[in-house]
Protein backbone atom coordinates (compact mmCIF):
# COMPACT_ATOMS: atom_id res chain seq x y z
CA UNK A 1 0.00 0.00 0.00
CA UNK A 2 1.29 3.02 -0.89
CA UNK A 3 2.05 5.45 1.72
CA UNK A 4 0.45 8.99 1.93
CA UNK A 5 2.45 12.18 1.97
CA UNK A 6 1.27 14.59 4.82
CA UNK A 7 0.49 18.55 4.61
CA UNK A 8 2.91 21.00 5.46
CA UNK A 9 5.21 24.56 5.14
CA UNK A 10 7.59 22.17 3.08
CA UNK A 11 6.99 18.48 0.98
CA UNK A 12 11.04 17.93 0.73
CA UNK A 13 11.28 16.69 4.58
CA UNK A 14 8.22 14.62 4.06
CA UNK A 15 9.53 12.90 1.02
CA UNK A 16 13.50 12.55 2.22
CA UNK A 17 11.61 10.45 5.22
CA UNK A 18 10.42 7.89 2.48
CA UNK A 19 14.33 8.03 0.95
CA UNK A 20 13.35 9.17 -2.45
CA UNK A 21 14.98 12.64 -2.75
CA UNK A 22 18.70 11.01 -2.29
CA UNK A 23 18.34 8.32 -4.02
CA UNK A 24 18.61 7.33 -7.92
CA UNK A 25 15.49 8.64 -9.31
CA UNK A 26 14.15 5.49 -10.67
CA UNK A 27 13.65 4.20 -6.96
CA UNK A 28 11.33 7.05 -7.23
CA UNK A 29 8.77 5.83 -9.67
CA UNK A 30 8.67 2.39 -7.71
CA UNK A 31 5.42 4.04 -6.12
CA UNK A 32 4.56 6.98 -7.75
CA UNK A 33 3.01 7.88 -11.26
CA UNK A 34 4.73 10.50 -13.85
CA UNK A 35 2.10 12.99 -13.07
CA UNK A 36 3.06 12.04 -9.40
CA UNK A 37 6.48 13.04 -9.64
CA UNK A 38 5.63 16.06 -11.97
CA UNK A 39 3.56 17.22 -8.96
CA UNK A 40 6.20 16.79 -6.57
CA UNK A 41 8.83 18.78 -8.90
CA UNK A 42 6.49 21.67 -8.93
CA UNK A 43 5.84 21.44 -5.53
CA UNK A 44 9.65 21.72 -4.52
CA UNK A 45 10.29 24.28 -7.54
CA UNK A 46 7.67 26.30 -6.03
CA UNK A 47 9.99 26.16 -2.55
CA UNK A 48 13.02 27.10 -4.12
CA UNK A 49 14.50 23.42 -4.45
CA UNK A 50 15.10 23.70 -8.48
CA UNK A 51 17.79 20.93 -8.19
CA UNK A 52 15.38 18.68 -6.25
CA UNK A 53 12.16 19.41 -8.48
CA UNK A 54 14.55 18.26 -11.64
CA UNK A 55 15.63 14.89 -10.17
CA UNK A 56 11.81 14.14 -9.98
CA UNK A 57 10.91 15.46 -13.18
CA UNK A 58 13.88 13.31 -14.87
CA UNK A 59 12.37 10.31 -13.58
CA UNK A 60 8.67 11.43 -14.85
CA UNK A 61 10.51 11.90 -18.13
CA UNK A 62 11.67 7.94 -17.60
CA UNK A 63 8.41 7.25 -17.47
CA UNK A 64 6.55 9.77 -19.46
CA UNK A 65 9.24 10.06 -22.06
CA UNK A 66 7.26 11.77 -24.63
CA UNK A 67 4.79 13.95 -22.10
CA UNK A 68 6.51 17.49 -23.96
CA UNK A 69 5.49 19.64 -21.20
CA UNK A 70 7.32 17.02 -18.36
CA UNK A 71 10.58 18.02 -20.71
CA UNK A 72 9.77 21.26 -20.66
CA UNK A 73 9.41 21.43 -16.65
CA UNK A 74 12.46 19.67 -16.28
CA UNK A 75 14.30 22.57 -18.77
CA UNK A 76 12.73 25.08 -16.66
CA UNK A 77 14.24 23.49 -13.12
CA UNK A 78 17.40 22.76 -15.14
CA UNK A 79 18.21 26.54 -15.71
CA UNK A 80 16.78 27.28 -12.82
CA UNK A 81 19.19 25.31 -10.96
CA UNK A 82 22.34 26.65 -13.38
CA UNK A 83 22.82 23.62 -15.61
CA UNK A 84 21.86 25.52 -18.77
CA UNK A 85 23.15 23.24 -21.31
CA UNK A 86 21.26 19.86 -20.02
CA UNK A 87 18.39 22.95 -20.20
CA UNK A 88 18.30 23.54 -23.67
CA UNK A 89 18.82 19.51 -24.23
CA UNK A 90 15.72 18.99 -22.53
CA UNK A 91 13.85 21.80 -24.23
CA UNK A 92 15.01 21.10 -27.73
CA UNK A 93 13.32 17.52 -27.03
CA UNK A 94 10.33 18.90 -25.63
CA UNK A 95 9.89 21.17 -28.85
CA UNK A 96 10.83 18.39 -30.46
CA UNK A 97 7.45 16.25 -29.01
CA UNK A 98 5.14 19.39 -29.45
CA UNK A 99 6.43 22.20 -31.48
CA UNK A 100 3.24 24.53 -31.35
CA UNK A 101 4.10 25.97 -27.72
CA UNK A 102 5.11 29.73 -27.76
CA UNK A 103 5.65 29.28 -24.20
CA UNK A 104 8.58 26.60 -25.12
CA UNK A 105 10.06 28.35 -27.87
CA UNK A 106 10.00 31.71 -25.12
CA UNK A 107 12.32 29.21 -22.89
CA UNK A 108 14.19 28.25 -24.85
CA UNK A 109 15.40 31.78 -26.49
CA UNK A 110 16.01 32.28 -22.60
CA UNK A 111 18.55 29.36 -21.96
CA UNK A 112 19.84 30.35 -25.01
CA UNK A 113 21.08 33.46 -23.74
CA UNK A 114 22.10 32.25 -20.55
CA UNK A 115 24.63 30.35 -22.65
CA UNK A 116 25.49 33.75 -24.89
CA UNK A 117 24.27 31.46 -28.10
CA UNK A 118 22.54 34.87 -29.67
CA UNK A 119 22.05 33.23 -32.98
CA UNK A 120 19.70 30.31 -31.03
CA UNK A 121 18.01 32.82 -28.58
CA UNK A 122 16.76 35.11 -31.81
CA UNK A 123 15.40 32.25 -34.03
CA UNK A 124 13.61 30.74 -30.64
CA UNK A 125 11.81 34.49 -30.05
CA UNK A 126 11.29 34.50 -33.40
CA UNK A 127 9.07 30.91 -33.29
CA UNK A 128 7.54 32.00 -30.16
CA UNK A 129 6.30 35.26 -31.34
CA UNK A 130 5.25 33.64 -34.81
CA UNK A 131 3.05 31.22 -32.71
CA UNK A 132 1.21 34.30 -30.53
CA UNK A 133 2.22 37.71 -31.92
CA UNK A 134 1.12 39.27 -28.36
CA UNK A 135 3.71 37.43 -26.25
CA UNK A 136 4.53 40.19 -24.75
CA UNK A 137 7.82 38.43 -22.85
CA UNK A 138 8.91 37.20 -25.99
CA UNK A 139 9.17 40.29 -27.75
CA UNK A 140 9.99 42.20 -24.79
CA UNK A 141 13.55 39.78 -24.96
CA UNK A 142 13.95 39.47 -28.85
CA UNK A 143 13.82 43.70 -28.33
CA UNK A 144 17.14 43.26 -25.61
CA UNK A 145 18.37 41.08 -27.80
CA UNK A 146 18.58 43.24 -30.40
CA UNK A 147 19.64 46.28 -28.44
CA UNK A 148 22.38 44.34 -26.89
CA UNK A 149 23.53 43.92 -30.77
CA UNK A 150 23.16 47.85 -31.50
CA UNK A 151 20.07 46.81 -33.74
CA UNK A 152 18.50 49.72 -32.57
CA UNK A 153 15.59 50.24 -35.20
CA UNK A 154 14.56 46.35 -34.95
CA UNK A 155 14.98 46.68 -30.98
CA UNK A 156 12.31 49.93 -31.12
CA UNK A 157 9.68 47.50 -33.28
CA UNK A 158 9.54 44.58 -30.65
CA UNK A 159 9.56 47.64 -27.13
CA UNK A 160 6.40 49.35 -29.53
CA UNK A 161 5.40 45.66 -29.82
CA UNK A 162 5.14 45.01 -26.30
CA UNK A 163 3.82 48.98 -25.99
CA UNK A 164 0.91 48.06 -28.76
CA UNK A 165 -0.62 45.31 -26.72
CA UNK A 166 -0.75 47.00 -23.32
CA UNK A 167 1.82 47.07 -20.41
CA UNK A 168 2.77 49.61 -17.81
CA UNK A 169 6.10 48.94 -17.21
CA UNK A 170 7.81 51.71 -16.91
CA UNK A 171 10.77 49.86 -18.03
CA UNK A 172 9.71 48.98 -21.42
CA UNK A 173 9.03 52.64 -22.14
CA UNK A 174 12.60 53.37 -20.55
CA UNK A 175 14.07 50.98 -23.59
CA UNK A 176 11.66 52.01 -26.03
CA UNK A 177 12.75 55.18 -25.41
CA UNK A 178 16.78 54.82 -25.36
CA UNK A 179 16.35 52.60 -28.78
CA UNK A 180 14.31 55.80 -30.36
CA UNK A 181 16.97 58.05 -29.23
CA UNK A 182 19.64 56.13 -30.64
CA UNK A 183 18.28 55.89 -34.32
CA UNK A 184 17.45 59.72 -34.27
CA UNK A 185 13.62 59.35 -33.50
CA UNK A 186 13.76 62.31 -31.21
CA UNK A 187 10.30 62.73 -30.64
CA UNK A 188 9.39 59.70 -30.43
CA UNK A 189 12.01 58.63 -28.01
CA UNK A 190 10.91 62.16 -25.98
CA UNK A 191 7.22 60.50 -25.47
CA UNK A 192 8.39 56.91 -24.45
CA UNK A 193 10.61 58.96 -21.91
CA UNK A 194 7.58 60.80 -21.00
CA UNK A 195 5.51 57.72 -20.58
CA UNK A 196 8.03 56.39 -18.11
CA UNK A 197 8.55 59.46 -16.20
CA UNK A 198 5.13 60.09 -15.55
CA UNK A 199 4.86 56.39 -14.21
CA UNK A 200 7.45 57.52 -11.05
CA UNK A 201 9.47 57.81 -9.74
CA UNK A 202 11.83 59.50 -12.17
CA UNK A 203 15.30 59.20 -11.55
CA UNK A 204 17.94 61.83 -12.24
CA UNK A 205 19.34 60.61 -15.67
CA UNK A 206 15.52 59.48 -16.55
CA UNK A 207 14.65 63.03 -16.62
CA UNK A 208 17.88 64.50 -18.13
CA UNK A 209 17.45 62.12 -20.92
CA UNK A 210 13.89 63.56 -21.50
CA UNK A 211 14.90 67.08 -20.92
CA UNK A 212 17.63 66.69 -23.73
CA UNK A 213 15.13 64.95 -26.10
CA UNK A 214 12.85 68.04 -25.17
CA UNK A 215 15.57 70.60 -26.24
CA UNK A 216 16.59 69.34 -29.09
CA UNK A 217 12.55 68.78 -30.35
CA UNK A 218 12.40 72.29 -29.12
CA UNK A 219 15.71 73.55 -31.41
CA UNK A 220 14.47 71.64 -34.22
CA UNK A 221 11.61 73.61 -34.23
CA UNK A 222 12.22 76.62 -32.70
CA UNK A 223 14.60 78.61 -30.67
CA UNK A 224 17.64 78.11 -29.06
CA UNK A 225 16.53 79.94 -26.33
CA UNK A 226 13.07 78.38 -25.48
CA UNK A 227 15.32 74.64 -26.15
CA UNK A 228 17.22 75.62 -22.76
CA UNK A 229 14.46 76.63 -20.68
CA UNK A 230 12.36 73.86 -21.64
CA UNK A 231 15.73 71.66 -20.91
CA UNK A 232 15.61 73.49 -17.65
CA UNK A 233 12.06 73.12 -16.58
CA UNK A 234 12.17 69.42 -16.81
CA UNK A 235 15.71 68.88 -15.44
CA UNK A 236 14.93 70.56 -12.51
CA UNK A 237 17.48 70.49 -10.11
CA UNK A 238 19.07 67.43 -12.24
CA UNK A 239 20.15 69.88 -14.85
CA UNK A 240 23.40 69.69 -16.53
CA UNK A 241 26.16 72.43 -17.41
CA UNK A 242 24.35 74.19 -20.48
CA UNK A 243 27.90 74.22 -22.08
CA UNK A 244 27.69 70.25 -21.76
CA UNK A 245 24.32 69.40 -22.58
CA UNK A 246 23.84 71.82 -25.26
CA UNK A 247 27.61 70.01 -26.73
CA UNK A 248 25.76 66.24 -26.63
CA UNK A 249 22.73 68.12 -28.51
CA UNK A 250 24.93 69.47 -31.34
CA UNK A 251 26.41 66.34 -32.14
CA UNK A 252 22.66 64.62 -31.78
CA UNK A 253 21.53 67.04 -34.56
CA UNK A 254 24.79 67.06 -36.39
CA UNK A 255 25.01 63.26 -36.71
CA UNK A 256 21.17 62.47 -37.49
CA UNK A 257 21.47 65.16 -40.13
CA UNK A 258 19.52 68.16 -38.70
CA UNK A 259 22.17 70.89 -40.28
CA UNK A 260 19.87 73.97 -39.70
CA UNK A 261 18.91 73.09 -36.31
CA UNK A 262 22.52 71.76 -35.36
CA UNK A 263 23.56 74.76 -37.25
CA UNK A 264 21.53 77.57 -35.29
CA UNK A 265 22.85 75.82 -31.99
CA UNK A 266 26.09 75.52 -32.72
CA UNK A 267 26.79 79.28 -33.35
CA UNK A 268 24.87 79.85 -29.83
CA UNK A 269 27.20 77.50 -28.52
CA UNK A 270 30.44 79.42 -30.15
CA UNK A 271 28.94 82.89 -29.12
CA UNK A 272 28.63 81.54 -25.63
CA UNK A 273 32.39 79.79 -26.33
CA UNK A 274 33.83 82.07 -28.38
CA UNK A 275 37.79 80.46 -27.61
CA UNK A 276 36.55 76.49 -28.51
CA UNK A 277 38.52 75.33 -31.01
CA UNK A 278 35.94 72.32 -31.34
CA UNK A 279 32.58 74.19 -31.88
CA UNK A 280 34.61 76.36 -34.29
CA UNK A 281 35.65 73.51 -36.51
CA UNK A 282 32.77 71.95 -36.28
CA UNK A 283 30.88 74.75 -37.56
CA UNK A 284 32.83 75.61 -40.24
CA UNK A 285 32.66 71.70 -41.80
CA UNK A 286 28.42 72.35 -40.73
CA UNK A 287 28.62 75.41 -42.74
CA UNK A 288 30.26 73.71 -46.05
CA UNK A 289 33.41 75.86 -45.90
CA UNK A 290 36.36 75.33 -47.83
CA UNK A 291 39.06 73.56 -45.56
CA UNK A 292 42.25 72.26 -46.70
CA UNK A 293 42.39 70.08 -43.33
CA UNK A 294 41.77 70.14 -39.57
CA UNK A 295 43.78 72.42 -37.38
CA UNK A 296 45.73 71.59 -34.74
CA UNK A 297 44.33 73.47 -32.19
CA UNK A 298 40.85 71.43 -33.20
CA UNK A 299 42.40 68.06 -32.89
CA UNK A 300 44.61 68.58 -30.06
CA UNK A 301 41.50 70.05 -27.83
CA UNK A 302 39.57 66.58 -29.70
CA UNK A 303 41.80 64.27 -28.87
CA UNK A 304 43.09 65.33 -25.63
CA UNK A 305 39.14 65.80 -24.08
CA UNK A 306 38.34 62.17 -25.22
CA UNK A 307 41.77 60.09 -24.59
CA UNK A 308 40.58 58.55 -21.57
CA UNK A 309 37.42 56.52 -22.94
CA UNK A 310 38.28 57.02 -26.81
CA UNK A 311 39.31 53.23 -26.74
CA UNK A 312 35.91 52.15 -25.39
CA UNK A 313 33.64 54.48 -27.36
CA UNK A 314 35.20 53.71 -30.64
CA UNK A 315 36.12 50.26 -30.55
CA UNK A 316 33.20 48.72 -28.42
CA UNK A 317 30.65 51.45 -29.21
CA UNK A 318 31.06 52.17 -32.83
CA UNK A 319 32.51 49.02 -33.73
CA UNK A 320 35.90 50.33 -35.01
CA UNK A 321 38.42 47.21 -36.59
CA UNK A 322 40.70 49.24 -38.74
CA UNK A 323 43.87 48.28 -37.31
CA UNK A 324 43.43 45.04 -37.40
CA UNK A 325 42.15 44.54 -40.85
CA UNK A 326 44.69 46.93 -42.18
CA UNK A 327 47.45 45.11 -40.10
CA UNK A 328 46.11 41.85 -41.76
CA UNK A 329 46.17 43.41 -45.17
CA UNK A 330 49.40 44.48 -44.83
CA UNK A 331 50.64 41.29 -43.75
CA UNK A 332 49.14 39.78 -46.97
CA UNK A 333 51.57 41.70 -48.71
CA UNK A 334 54.33 41.72 -46.70
CA UNK A 335 55.57 39.46 -43.53
CA UNK A 336 57.99 41.71 -41.54
CA UNK A 337 59.64 45.13 -41.16
CA UNK A 338 62.75 46.29 -39.93
CA UNK A 339 61.34 50.03 -38.96
CA UNK A 340 57.85 50.93 -38.92
CA UNK A 341 55.81 54.40 -38.36
CA UNK A 342 52.49 54.21 -36.52
CA UNK A 343 51.53 57.66 -37.89
CA UNK A 344 48.95 59.34 -35.65
CA UNK A 345 49.24 56.45 -33.57
CA UNK A 346 46.29 57.89 -30.67
CA UNK A 347 46.04 55.35 -27.81
CA UNK A 348 48.37 53.27 -29.79
CA UNK A 349 45.51 50.79 -30.65
CA UNK A 350 47.56 49.54 -33.76
CA UNK A 351 50.73 48.96 -31.45
CA UNK A 352 48.60 45.54 -30.62
CA UNK A 353 48.96 44.37 -33.85
CA UNK A 354 52.08 45.90 -35.13
CA UNK A 355 54.64 44.64 -32.76
CA UNK A 356 54.92 41.57 -33.75
CA UNK A 357 55.68 42.71 -37.37
CA UNK A 358 58.99 44.17 -36.69
CA UNK A 359 61.98 44.97 -34.32
CA UNK A 360 61.38 48.96 -34.19
CA UNK A 361 57.76 50.77 -33.87
CA UNK A 362 58.04 54.46 -33.33
CA UNK A 363 54.64 56.12 -32.89
CA UNK A 364 53.71 60.31 -33.79
CA UNK A 365 50.33 62.41 -32.72
CA UNK A 366 49.72 65.74 -31.93
CA UNK A 367 47.34 64.95 -28.57
CA UNK A 368 49.92 65.25 -25.44
CA UNK A 369 46.38 62.76 -24.08
CA UNK A 370 46.56 60.61 -26.91
CA UNK A 371 50.30 59.73 -26.43
CA UNK A 372 49.91 59.34 -23.01
CA UNK A 373 47.54 56.26 -23.22
CA UNK A 374 49.89 55.43 -25.69
CA UNK A 375 53.36 54.79 -23.37
CA UNK A 376 50.76 52.99 -21.06
CA UNK A 377 50.75 50.16 -23.44
CA UNK A 378 54.74 50.31 -23.56
CA UNK A 379 54.57 48.77 -27.36
CA UNK A 380 56.32 51.65 -28.84
CA UNK A 381 60.30 52.15 -28.82
CA UNK A 382 59.61 55.55 -29.12
CA UNK A 383 56.93 58.36 -29.37
CA UNK A 384 56.78 62.03 -30.56
CA UNK A 385 54.10 64.49 -29.94
CA UNK A 386 54.28 66.29 -33.20
CA UNK A 387 52.19 67.44 -36.15
CA UNK A 388 52.43 64.62 -38.80
CA UNK A 389 53.86 66.80 -41.82
CA UNK A 390 56.25 68.36 -39.31
CA UNK A 391 57.48 65.09 -38.07
CA UNK A 392 57.91 63.79 -41.73
CA UNK A 393 59.67 66.74 -43.25
CA UNK A 394 61.79 66.69 -39.68
CA UNK A 395 63.19 63.42 -39.40
CA UNK A 396 66.23 61.97 -41.33
CA UNK A 397 64.56 58.24 -40.61
CA UNK A 398 63.44 55.72 -43.17
CA UNK A 399 60.69 53.59 -42.81
CA UNK A 400 59.52 50.61 -44.57
CA UNK A 401 56.21 50.54 -43.39
CA UNK A 402 54.09 53.52 -42.69
CA UNK A 403 50.70 52.88 -41.11
CA UNK A 404 48.28 55.33 -41.15
CA UNK A 405 44.95 54.16 -39.90
CA UNK A 406 42.10 56.69 -39.43
CA UNK A 407 44.71 59.54 -40.40
CA UNK A 408 43.65 61.01 -43.27
CA UNK A 409 40.19 61.74 -42.75
CA UNK A 410 41.48 64.96 -41.30
CA UNK A 411 43.20 66.28 -44.38
CA UNK A 412 41.29 67.08 -47.86
CA UNK A 413 44.42 67.44 -49.36
CA UNK A 414 46.67 64.48 -49.48
CA UNK A 415 49.02 65.75 -52.10
CA UNK A 416 51.68 67.36 -49.29
CA UNK A 417 51.51 64.33 -47.07
CA UNK A 418 51.48 61.69 -49.52
CA UNK A 419 55.41 63.86 -51.10
CA UNK A 420 56.51 63.69 -47.66
CA UNK A 421 55.61 59.79 -46.64
CA UNK A 422 57.27 59.29 -50.06
CA UNK A 423 60.21 60.54 -49.17
CA UNK A 424 60.31 58.67 -45.56
CA UNK A 425 59.98 55.38 -47.32
CA UNK A 426 62.73 52.88 -48.34
CA UNK A 427 62.20 51.63 -51.84
CA UNK A 428 59.83 48.54 -51.73
CA UNK A 429 58.40 49.82 -48.35
CA UNK A 430 54.90 50.00 -47.84
CA UNK A 431 52.13 52.79 -46.98
CA UNK A 432 49.01 51.52 -45.40
CA UNK A 433 46.35 53.20 -44.70
CA UNK A 434 42.12 53.64 -43.98
CA UNK A 435 40.40 56.44 -45.92
CA UNK A 436 36.40 57.05 -45.67
CA UNK A 437 35.38 57.49 -49.20
CA UNK A 438 32.76 59.47 -51.65
CA UNK A 439 32.11 59.10 -55.31
CA UNK A 440 34.96 59.65 -57.54
CA UNK A 441 32.82 62.64 -59.76
CA UNK A 442 33.33 65.59 -57.24
CA UNK A 443 35.59 67.83 -58.40
CA UNK A 444 38.50 68.13 -55.57
CA UNK A 445 38.38 64.21 -54.85
CA UNK A 446 37.73 65.14 -51.74
CA UNK A 447 34.81 66.40 -49.15
CA UNK A 448 34.34 68.01 -46.06
CA UNK A 449 31.73 65.73 -43.91
CA UNK A 450 29.68 67.72 -41.46
CA UNK A 451 31.42 65.18 -38.75
CA UNK A 452 34.65 67.55 -39.25
CA UNK A 453 36.52 64.38 -41.06
CA UNK A 454 37.42 64.04 -44.71
CA UNK A 455 36.25 61.28 -46.95
CA UNK A 456 38.32 60.66 -50.32
CA UNK A 457 37.43 58.94 -53.66
CA UNK A 458 39.87 56.36 -54.58
CA UNK A 459 40.38 58.10 -58.00
CA UNK A 460 41.57 60.90 -56.25
CA UNK A 461 43.91 58.97 -54.03
CA UNK A 462 45.08 56.81 -57.15
CA UNK A 463 46.05 59.94 -59.10
CA UNK A 464 48.29 61.37 -56.46
CA UNK A 465 49.74 58.89 -55.60
CA UNK A 466 51.09 57.25 -58.82
CA UNK A 467 54.28 59.11 -59.33
CA UNK A 468 55.87 57.44 -55.92
CA UNK A 469 53.80 54.91 -55.19
CA UNK A 470 52.38 51.45 -56.67
CA UNK A 471 48.80 50.88 -55.91
CA UNK A 472 49.22 47.39 -54.32
CA UNK A 473 45.51 46.54 -53.13
CA UNK A 474 42.19 48.31 -52.26
CA UNK A 475 39.38 47.08 -49.88
CA UNK A 476 36.27 48.75 -49.66
CA UNK A 477 34.49 48.09 -46.35
CA UNK A 478 32.73 49.68 -43.07
CA UNK A 479 35.15 51.54 -40.92
CA UNK A 480 32.82 52.08 -38.04
CA UNK A 481 29.49 53.69 -37.06
CA UNK A 482 28.34 57.43 -37.11
CA UNK A 483 25.02 57.83 -35.59
CA UNK A 484 24.34 54.02 -35.62
CA UNK A 485 24.85 53.97 -39.27
CA UNK A 486 28.07 52.57 -41.34
CA UNK A 487 30.52 54.60 -42.42
CA UNK A 488 31.95 53.47 -45.87
CA UNK A 489 35.56 53.87 -46.24
CA UNK A 490 38.50 51.70 -48.05
CA UNK A 491 41.88 50.39 -46.65
CA UNK A 492 44.75 50.84 -49.42
CA UNK A 493 48.07 49.27 -49.55
CA UNK A 494 50.79 51.30 -51.61
CA UNK A 495 53.98 50.14 -52.45
CA UNK A 496 57.20 52.81 -52.66
CA UNK A 497 58.67 52.53 -56.42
Amino acid sequence: MRAELKQGPSIEPQIAAFGIVDRQASEATASLSASGLRRLALTLWGEGKPESAARFLHAACELAPDDAAIWGDLAGALNAASQAEEARRCMERSLEIDEARPGGWLLLATICGNLADEVAAEHAYLKALDLDPMLQDAAFGLGILYFRQQRFEAAAEQFRLVVKTGTDNKFVYVCLGKSLHLIGAFSEAAAAYAVAVKAGPAGPQLLQSLALLRLIETVISGSVEGALAVYRDIAGPHAEDVAKVTETAFHQLNGYGHSDAALRLGRARLALLPHDPIQRYLLSALSGDEVASAPSDYLVAYFDRFAECFDKQLVEMLGYDVPRTLKALTTNVRQSFSAMLDLGCGTGLAATHLRALGPKLTGVDLSPGMLQKAAQRKLYDRLFESEVLSYLSGTEETFDLIFAADLLVYFGKLETLFDAAALRLARGGIFALSIETVAAKRRTGYKLTPSGRFAHSLAYLEAISRADFELVTTQETQLRLEANRPVEGALVILRRR
